[in-house]
């Protein structure tokens, strides 16, 4: 198993002998962004875009030197994007839940902003995905900010501190991987950074997209993954968990994974 998984340490001090590729910078009010297009890219084709939020204390810098995390996404035909994490710690968003440091919704607004300006993005192939703290921030994107991308990845990140009572954006289209023995985020229960249950997330989510029914089994393409879906429901949004085994850690090539779900769903 430890073969499959690269280690929180890994992701967030890098091994300095792993190729380094700086991508293109993105300057917005509150921070910065990096970018990479595919290499073959021809300029004018519209790309897919995923937005990747790095783990406490990590950094573009860092999640660009993961190069088989970044060039699974670029020869998907997609931009890779890795904001930064003003002093490596994303902030919670929503009303009554901000914490204080930079407005998070704000910032993210500008860097898709940004993103928009200088690609051509698109549309029906936009994911936010993101590990541990950046996964949590994934779960506010969708919560808050659900028209901000077609699909939501996290990864061993759930919401933190405190569960929303609702979420104002409305039915989404998630997929969340966590692994069973995480003992950084708990899966259901309050993890040791008061991080909240993911089964509780989900149970929110499922109540917005408007659920009928049990979920039903799915194959990931991912022997490491036992994953259930649940696609019956008023709003047409489908919402995904998968379980694996590990512990508080992602692969580098979940993150692509994440757009080859998007790239699945059924139109709506």
């Amino acid at each position: 198993m430890r073969a499959f998984f690269v280690s929180v340490f890994l992701l967030v001090f890098p091994l300095s002998a792993v190729a380094s590729d700086p991508g293109s910078r993105g300057e917005v009010p509150g921070g910065y962004y990096l970018a990479a297009a595919p290499d073959d890219w021809d300029g004018k084709t519209p790309l897919a875009l995923v937005v990747y939020f790095h783990g406490w204390n990590s950094s573009p810098e860092a999640t660009f030197r993961n190069r088989a995390m970044v060039n699974g996404v670029t020869s998907r035909n997609a931009l890779f994007v890795a904001p930064f994490a003003e002093r490596g710690y994303w902030r919670q968003i929503g009303e009554g839940r901000a914490e204080p440091g930079r407005d998070e919704a704000a910032f993210i607004r500008a860097v898709l902003k940004d993103v928009h300006s200088r690609w051509p993005v698109d549309e029906k192939r936009t994911l936010a995905s993101g590990f541990s703290r950046g996964a949590s921030t994934v779960w506010n994107i969708a919560c808050y900010m659900g028209g901000a991308f077609r699909g939501y990845a996290p990864i061993a990140g759930g919401f933190w501190r405190s569960n929303p009572e609702t979420c104002p954006s409305g039915p989404v289209n998630l997929r969340h991987i966590h692994g069973l023995a995480d003992g950084v985020v708990a899966f259901e229960e309050v993890g040791i950074y008061n991080s909240m249950a993911i089964t509780d997330g989900i149970d929110i989510l499922a109540g917005l997209n408007g659920v009928s029914g049990e979920s039903r089994p799915v194959e990931s393409g991912d022997r490491r993954l036992d994953c259930e879906r649940w696609d019956k429901s008023r709003s047409r949004r489908v919402l995904e968990l998968c379980l694996h085994e590990g512990g508080h850690s992602i692969p580098a090539e979940w993150v692509a994974h994440g757009l080859d779900w998007l790239d699945a769903l059924p139109d709506g």
